[in-house]
């Protein structure tokens, strides 16, 4: 468990667990890699047609428009509004799927021969959803056809306006159904009762693209995408038709159909041969969504409907203007908003209620403020225009904001939206009114907004597995969104390596993550001050592996979710609270009479001490040990003996001397010097035992080896002394070395020297964490 970025706690959870057999047998059996099946088989994605349409989506995987709802009224009425030449007006929203939306449906009519007016609503003026002052303003232009896009199913009241007035209405939304839906000619919706479509996810842009591909066909392909993008904007979950609506629209953004589209592309400075989802939904919808937020949108529309270079280059330029003031103003709202995130910290639902912010950013702030407490939250500014609030909301999984709000319909002026978003209007009074009665809801829905956030992780690998080839493996499954969200690899017990901030504020951390032998760049936003507050660089790492392209070069980068120090490094931390590192000190008479109890592993080191004049408590190993400052002398030969010891080493401090008298250390056994020495004494007859030192300077070996190992060979009886000189044996049964005595216990010395000296302190009290009764 980890502290995000807020107060809130974050669990991290594998998404499933299937055995290292049962990913082996379903690569084999479905054909494809390892990665890919353990993947597959956390989506649940197991049937092999679900398979095959989820790798390999296709425009053919395209489903029959006519399953929508209404499509055939709709088109019934479009087809004649268009061959009679009537007036059509298509209303739309001013985010980047409401925008998307209307494009589509604007180059939709123009390929039909149709002239359509549009009209986007401006945020400030006319709020969220079907505004009847415009609706009016509409009918006095004498339309005589009113298409809604991305909205509309919320505007009972103004639809029958119109309807009273003579016009026709054709409603196409995605949002979630009000109890009653207005009394529109058409209703082009995924989810309406009775009548669900194959697709319940469609965005407002892929509603209208179904309609697209109803009128135009094939044709309509060319729309699909600007369809993407609302798709991905929106959040709508990448599952089933989407999956395909956006896989065929990133295809289509390679083929710069669309003028305004491609400088907008290259505005982004994004390559239009490599262009992905994350492209979309971190570069160009949000660039859309500046325009909605802090100016019309309605230029948006004309950026991706025109056709003229010089003018979308215009459009583009503004655009980007916008943007970077958009940015400006989020950050200033954000920090401003800490203090009343603070106040309502024992709250379930925050209210936050803006000072001079720009109500262009509300949705912004609240989305922020949900990812840092994990609750839901509604921003809200008071509109000197309209006399009203003007609010935003946004809530995390597990919390329906739609269905919260829509019993207190009545206290609003305006409402709409769909579970994890919603915009509104409302008096003030009865904001305060709102904001009592909303508390009780988390309840309601049995959600806990004090309790640990549960994430996700998919993979757990080593730096070492990490490879262009993984992430290729890995984008086997993309498009990514949610309901197929991007994989998350957990790399445990790794280092955040030379920690440092970037960015304007430096709040964002650019660090390597690293093993003993591997590392990776990272980079993790707004996770600087976090790195600085961990007691230890040690560290469990969540996050997603991508590229970084930097002068031509490209490099493997892990986008950080979140790290949290390893239940291992906590055991090392409180370890080093205990345990004192003296290894690689000199160590005096005079610094070893500070302690309490100097302990001995081996007889010839403590019957030393005890002639010596030192005043301090001399113990055995295996003797009782009451000290509270400990000093172990010398290295223990045989592991087991150590662990033996700290098992029940209670002392507050204990340094780690571990002297020896060898001066480089324990001989590692060489099996090919062995054997080349066997074979020589075997093709060698009349060696004389004293003569040995002229067989290690013919053979270039150290004379110490060739003792050794002569000694091991006698052990295993496959030398003999025979009257002083050195023969084969007649051994009758195969031995193995671990079974000569003198072998086993330079084995044991080796580990002893490879655990307890070579070792970083880390590294040594990790392992010492397995068997220390501190831990």
């Amino acid at each position: 468990m980890t502290v995000g970025d807020g107060l809130t706690l974050i669990n991290w959870e594998k998404r499933k667990n299937p055995s290292k057999q049962e990913i082996e047998k379903f690569a084999t059996d479905k054909k494809v890699d390892n990665i890919v099946a353990q993947l597959l088989i956390e989506r649940g994605i197991t049937d092999n047609l679900e398979i095959e349409s989820f790798l390999n989506s296709n425009v053919d995987e395209l489903q029959d428009p006519f399953g929508l709802h209404d499509m055939d009224k709709a088109l019934e009425i479009i087809d004649d509004a268009v061959q009679s030449q009537k007036k059509i007006a298509i209303y739309g929203d001013y985010d980047a799927d409401g925008v998307t939306s209307t494009s589509i449906m604007k180059l939709t009519l123009q390929k039909l021969g149709a002239k359509p007016i549009f009209y986007i609503p401006d945020r400030f003026k006319d709020g969220y959803g079907p505004n009847l002052d415009r609706y009016k303003e509409l009918a006095d232009k004498g339309i005589d056809l009113l298409i809604t896009v991305d909205n509309g199913v919320s505007g009972k009241d103004q639809i029958k306006y119109l309807k009273d007035q003579g016009i026709q209405v054709v409603v196409t939304d995605h949002h979630d159904l009000p109890k009653e839906l207005p009394e529109a000619d058409a209703i082009v919706h995924p989810t309406i009762p009775g009548a669900e479509y194959v697709c319940p996810y469609l965005s407002g842009a892929g509603v209208v693209f179904k309609i697209a591909d109803a009128l135009l066909g094939d044709e309509a392909l060319e729309l699909i995408d600007l369809a993407a993008i609302g798709t991905v904007a929106d959040s709508v979950a990448l599952k089933g038709e989407n999956r395909v609506i956006v896989s065929e629209g990133l295809r289509q953004m390679r083929q710069n159909h669309h003028v305004g589209l491609s400088t907008l592309i290259k505005k982004c400075k994004i390559k239009v041969n490599d262009i992905s989802e994350e492209d979309i939904g971190f570069k160009i919808a949000p660039r859309i969504n500046a325009l909605g937020r802090l100016d019309n949108a309605s230029s948006g529309v004309e950026l991706l409907t025109t056709g003229d270079e010089t003018f979308a280059k215009e459009i583009v330029d503004e655009t980007e203007d916008i943007n970077s003031h958009r940015q400006e103003l989020v950050n200033s709202a954000f920090n401003d908003a800490q203090d009343q995130i603070e106040a309502q910290k024992d709250n379930g639902v925050l209210i936050l209620k803006g000072n001079g912010w720009h109500q262009g950013v509300l949705g912004i702030v609240a989305s922020r403020a949900m990812d840092q407490e994990n609750k839901p939250v509604l921003a809200t500014q008071f509109d000197e225009n309209s006399g009203v609030m003007k609010g935003s909301g946004r809530s995390p999984e597990g919390f329906n904001l739609f269905t919260a709000l829509d019993q207190y319909r009545d206290l609003f002026t305006a409402f709409g939206g769909h579970a994890q978003a919603c915009g509104f209007s409302i008096e003030e009074s009865q904001l305060d009114k709102l904001t009592e009665l909303i508390q009780a809801e988390p309840a309601k829905q049995n959600f806990d907004p004090h309790a640990p956030v549960v994430k996700k992780y998919d993979l757990s690998l080593k730096i070492a597995d990490l490879n262009f080839d993984l992430i290729k493996k890995i984008n086997r499954l993309a498009p990514f969104g949610m309901g197929n969200p991007k994989p998350v690899i957990k790399l445990t017990n790794v280092e955040l390596a030379q920690p440092r901030s970037i960015g304007k504020d430096g709040t964002h951390l650019k660090t390597q993550v690293a093993d003993q032998s591997h590392q990776v760049d990272a980079i993790g936003f707004g996770m600087y001050q976090k790195s600085q507050e961990e007691e230890t660089d040690v560290c469990d790492v969540y996050g997603e592996l991508g590229i970084n392209e930097w002068a031509g070069r490209k490099n493997l980068q892990l986008m950080l979710d979140d790290f949290q120090v390893s239940p291992a490094a906590q055991k090392v931390q409180e370890l080093k609270k205990v345990y004192l590192d003296y290894r690689n000190k000199r160590i005096s008479t005079e610094i070893i009479n500070h302690f309490d109890d100097v302990v001995f592993f081996n007889e010839a080191y403590y019957e030393a001490a005890k002639r010596s004049k030192l005043q301090v408590n001399m113990v055995r190993y295996d003797e009782d040990v009451s000290g509270d400052n400990v000093l172990i002398y010398d290295r223990p030969h045989n592991l087991d003996l150590f662990k033996k010891f700290i098992k029940k080493n209670k002392s507050q401090h204990t340094a780690l001397f571990f002297h020896t008298n060898l001066a480089n250390g324990y001989l590692k056994p060489d099996m090919v010097k062995m054997k080349e020495l066997l074979k020589y004494i075997y093709s060698h007859q009349n060696i004389q035992a004293n003569q040995m030192d002229l067989v290690a300077k013919y053979l270039n070996f150290e004379k110490n080896d060739v003792d050794f190992y002569l000694k091991v060979f006698f052990e295993l009886n496959f030398v003999k002394m025979v009257n002083g000189f050195v023969e084969k044996a007649d051994a009758s049964q195969q031995r193995e070395l671990i079974e000569s005595p003198t072998y086993l216990k330079r084995l044991q010395r080796n580990e002893v020297e490879k655990i307890l000296i070579e070792s970083n302190f880390d590294d040594l009290l990790s392992w010492m964490s397995d068997y220390d009764c501190h831990c």
